[in-house]
């Protein structure tokens, strides 16, 4: 997968996003007519696929710090346009965007990876291309924050800070028990037949009353009509994703995480493991230098920018308050303590 090098990038005209609702979102201060969402281009390397990324605000370039933002498995840079919106507003810094390997408006076989490396070093390639010499926080959604906690902690990625909303730090028991379905894709994809589905059935499919995404009917709908539907994740995508779950819990790994951290989930989450979600933070408070700040959302779903208003107001003022402050003060670092696992696999 591609090595980091220099990403030649190619404007494009931002296509037309999903249509919107009339109460989608709650009514933010509006951006500067100068901020507008820029869509690129650029080959990986050494694969030369062509992969799409999107940068929200000023034309011009500049040396300033951004916001990072990572999609979850199915999601499309359009999809959040209001929320970079609102972001830039407040913050005033450029929001870019990936469209992940295989979805989106990017190459690649959809709904399949071997490894996460192959969604870190293809973002990696960007930022070492583009935005070397720029600060950058992280903002990761679902599939999003597992990607991000594991290019931290690989040392991909380099963020001041970190927010994660619902983040896939555990894949749920749900259709298939993770005892069963673990060693099952392991088995299958050593004999050659990771590019067999999983057949996990696509969360939109469901009738609103049963859906598990978000508690809003109207932005449910939304949700339904994407424009780059991707079928249900490979048997090598749930091998890669339970390696990528494994590592971000080895002390090796944990004990190099010293940037703040800011974890959002519902209530009501089913999509991902939310008791995954409360161990992590647990193990990480315990063995990192992070300052870590675990935040259950009463009654909210998956989505948490797709959720009702009241609940979305709540995320996107605990996410603008989180990168509003300032880095803390160096203190000593604490006496780091061993966990139980060791952490001899390497990042795979």
């Amino acid at each position: 997968m591609p090595a980091a090098s220099s990403a030649s990038a190619h404007s494009a005209t931002a296509s037309a996003a999903p249509p919107t609702s009339t109460r989608s979102t709650p009514a933010a201060a509006p951006a500067p007519a100068a901020a507008k969402l820029s869509l690129h281009q650029f080959l990986s390397s050494p694969d030369n696929i062509h992969i799409r990324y999107g940068v929200y605000g000023p034309a011009k370039q500049t040396t300033e710090p951004f916001i990072l933002f990572l999609l979850g498995r199915g999601e499309w840079i359009e999809k959040y346009e209001f929320l970079y919106q609102q972001l830039y507003a407040h913050h005033r810094r450029r929001v870019v965007i990936v469209d992940h390997l295989g979805q989106g408006g990017s190459g690649g076989v959809p709904s399949h990876t071997e490894s996460y490396n192959d969604y870190t070093d293809l973002i990696k390639q960007l930022l070492d291309g583009g935005f070397r010499r720029q600060s950058y926080a992280i903002i990761a959604h679902s599939m999003g924050g597992l990607i991000a906690l594991y290019g931290t902690l690989t040392g991909a990625f380099k963020p001041t800070r970190i927010v994660l909303a619902s983040p896939l730090i555990g894949l749920p028991q749900k259709p298939v028990p993770r005892l069963i379905a673990r060693p099952l894709s392991g088995l299958l994809t050593r004999a050659g037949l990771g590019g067999l589905s999983s057949g996990v059935k696509l969360e939109t499919s469901y009738a609103f009353h049963k859906n598990r995404l978000t508690s809003d009917n109207e932005k449910y709908q939304l949700l339904r009509r994407t424009p780059y539907a991707i079928p249900a994740p490979t048997m090598a995508w749930v091998k890669a994703s339970f390696a990528a779950c494994e590592l971000i819990h080895y002390d090796r790994y944990l004990m190099t995480l010293s940037v703040p951290v800011l974890v959002m989930y519902g209530s009501d989450e089913e999509v991902v493991s939310a008791q995954s979600i409360i161990r992590w933070c647990r193990i990480a408070r315990r063995l990192s230098t992070s300052t870590l700040n675990l935040v259950c959302i009463p009654g909210a779903k998956h989505e948490l920018f797709f959720e009702s208003d009241a609940i979305f107001a709540t995320v996107l003022a605990k996410t603008k308050s989180f990168l509003n402050r300032e880095s803390a003060t160096s203190q000593p670092p604490r006496k780091q303590r061993t966990g139980r696992r060791r952490g001899k696999a390497q990042a795979q």
